[in-house]
């Protein structure tokens, strides 16, 4: 990334190291990081379930395993009404922060 012809344009400009991996290096490199973040996050409350269950720590898994013994379906709806607003907020702030750091990308209206 570092020979990229942008940043040895940064270079030659005269721009110091540090506004360099700040302004041009740090900006690309984190969108990656973002989208995965983004994407994974339903995820983690997926494994919550399993990790709760085991340690028997009283969290929204271990809610959700103890409702699926009981067959509380109401309590289910709600647990993943609250998982699948909880991703799509995610997404929906990657998506912002891609508009931000990336100005490639733009927000239509």
């Amino acid at each position: 990334v570092l020979g990229e012809d942008y940043i040895m344009a940064a270079k030659a400009r005269g721009l110091k190291e540090r506004r360099i991996v700040t302004a041009y290096l740090a900006r690309n490199s984190i969108l990656p990081l973002i989208t995965g973040l983004a994407i994974s996050f339903g995820g983690m409350f997926g494994g919550s379930i399993l990790i709760e269950t085991i340690f028997n720590y009283p969290g929204m898994g271990w809610f959700f395993s103890q409702a699926l013994m009981r067959k509380d379906y109401g309590m289910m709806q709600g647990l993943f009404l609250l998982t699948i607003t909880a991703t799509i907020l995610a997404n929906f702030l990657a998506d912002i922060l891609y508009a931000k750091l990336d100005p490639r990308v733009r927000l239509e209206r």
